[in-house]
């Protein structure tokens, strides 16, 4: 990301270069993370890169975790270059298969020892009518945004943060939470995300384990841009009237993470720019 402006001090929307938000994430200290270890999944790109980033900026250890090994290695070597205090390493995987899962924890378990936060940033989706949507095609959605996100949950904590009183997950879902035409297959498995951190923050709390879903609006990334998205007709549907850069969800999962969000725990936290309470609903 070369383009520095903030999409709240003289940004648009038409952007061609993902905004950015320096602001957003200078409220963070360094140091607010160090001796804390993360993984972040959809580590190459958008919300995970900004996230992993950031993270590696407060003295964390990272692990981005995806299926491009070159976007991978480059959140990385951005990290390098920038010399933060916390390193950003990866590992190749798909995580919609449990074994991969199994295999990338053993990974974590032997360079790191132990894993504090754990960022459910993949996912992934097409746009289809309910009735057109076949049933291998609501599955594969299924799979990779409910199914990867609780195995690698449940085998995170049960290794890792259970046995050491103490960890931050973060699930990301979608807002508008009204209903999105076309999005039936993601709405619903992103639903039952939420549902899963309310019921997991229940079981775990008294452990020492806070389960936190954060819910962005349309936040412009690479893969928005790639789609051919219309970003100034997204924008129009805000209160606000912008999208959201991933720095400023990466600032908020952040501060979860941190000391900061310690009595955090069991919510959905909207950060959309107001698009939940103004976004049309299916039938307008």
């Amino acid at each position: 990301m070369t383009d520095t402006t903030s999409p709240s001090t003289g940004g648009t929307a038409s952007d061609p270069i993902e905004p950015t938000s320096p602001e957003s994430l200078a409220v963070l200290a360094d140091g607010a993370l160090a001796g804390r270890t993360a993984l972040v999944t959809g580590g190459g790109s958008g919300i995970g890169r900004a996230s992993a980033l950031l993270m590696a900026r407060l003295g964390a250890q990272v692990r981005v975790v995806g299926r491009s090994a070159e976007s991978l290695e480059e959140t990385a070597r951005r990290a390098s270059a920038a010399g933060y205090a916390g390193d950003v390493t990866w590992t190749v995987t798909d995580i919609r298969e449990p074994e991969n899962i199994d295999a990338l924890l053993n990974t974590v378990a032997t360079d790191f020892g132990h894993l504090d936060i754990l960022v459910n940033n993949a996912g992934g989706q097409f746009v289809s009518p309910a009735e057109s949507l076949s049933y291998k095609g609501f599955r594969a959605v299924a799979r990779l945004n409910l199914d990867a996100t609780w195995y690698l949950t449940v085998r995170t904590a049960e290794r890792f943060m259970l046995p050491a009183g103490y960890g931050k997950v973060v699930s990301i879902v979608m807002s508008p939470q009204r209903g999105i035409p076309g999005m039936a297959h993601s709405s619903a498995a992103r639903s039952a995300i939420e549902s899963l951190m309310r019921t997991l923050a229940v079981e775990w709390g008294p452990r020492g384990v806070r389960t936190v879903a954060i819910a962005p609006g349309y936040v412009h990334t690479e893969a928005l841009t790639r789609y051919g998205v219309d970003i100034d007709g997204l924008a129009r549907t805000s209160p606000l009237r912008r999208v959201e850069s991933a720095d400023e969800v990466a600032a908020l999962i952040a501060f979860v993470a941190s000391a900061a969000g310690d009595y955090i725990t069991g919510t959905t936290l909207v950060a959309d720019g107001g698009l939940n309470t103004a976004a049309p609903g299916p039938s307008e």
